[in-house]
């Protein structure tokens, strides 16, 4: 395992090397072959069961688990001083599958409602310039009360209603102004980061299909019931895709 970042604080993304074994790999993009003509919707964000199952797959490695270990820690440690908070609980495991067909899942800018963030590349779409890659805000929020909190996610979500070259002018901006930087993701990497103070986003994916594995940690309870309508409004939308 090689932490890119142990030592630069700065920098809001650390980055764990090879802590995700190649034959593994394969196996979890297998298993996702064989079960996605039963996902809705098709980006596999309700395939709850075998994110989870993944992710104790990737418990079985040292490696991994060192990593996740000290991340954790970390973010506890985090919680504890800025938020005056101890939190623990069980941790939301997300698959997330997006190729050319699904502009609704790209140039979302958003906080996490949790505060630790493990992002695992399971394959990479096609090309470069248009990809999926991440990218995340230089500058973390200070202002993270329940009222700001809920203020911001609030009109971040009417961002995520306008139209795709709206939201991909918006981030293309920002990235003019130096605001945020593209972080070129690798499979078997581990991206970490605290979502909650990072806004970040993706691109989308122009040929070919992006895979990814998320694993959120340690929900404050800052959120004043918001992330309930916005599963919600998510839910009636996806219903609605089904559909037609």
């Amino acid at each position: 395992m090689n932490d890119n970042n142990q030592t630069d604080q700065r920098d809001p993304v650390r980055v764990f090397e090879g802590v995700v074994p190649h034959s593994l790999l394969e196996y979890m993009n297998s298993s996702i072959d064989t079960a996605r003509h039963e996902w809705r919707p098709a980006d596999g964000r309700r395939a709850a069961t075998m994110a989870r199952n993944f992710a104790e797959l990737l418990r079985a490695s040292d490696s991994f688990n060192a990593m996740e270990s000290r991340a954790c820690s970390a973010a506890r440690g985090w919680a504890a001083v800025v938020l005056g908070k101890e939190l623990n609980g069980e941790p939301l495991y997300v698959l997330r599958c997006v190729d050319s067909g699904m502009p609704s899942q790209s140039y979302l800018r958003h906080y996490d409602s949790h505060i630790l963030t493990i992002l695992i590349i399971l394959q990479l779409a096609d090309g470069y310039d248009r990809c999926g890659d991440l990218v995340v805000y230089k500058r973390q929020r200070e202002s993270i009360s329940l009222i700001a909190n809920v203020r911001t996610k609030t009109w971040l979500m009417i961002e995520h209603a306008l139209p795709l070259p709206v939201r991909r002018a918006l981030l293309d901006r920002d990235r003019s102004r130096g605001r945020c930087d593209r972080i070129v993701c690798l499979p078997g990497n581990a991206y970490v980061f605290n979502g909650f103070v990072t806004l970040h986003s993706n691109f989308d994916v122009e040929s070919g299909e992006r895979r990814s594995l998320i694993i959120h940690y340690y929900d404050p309870g800052l959120t004043a019931g918001l992330q309930r309508i916005t599963q919600t409004f998510r839910g009636f939308r996806d219903r609605l895709a089904d559909l037609f």
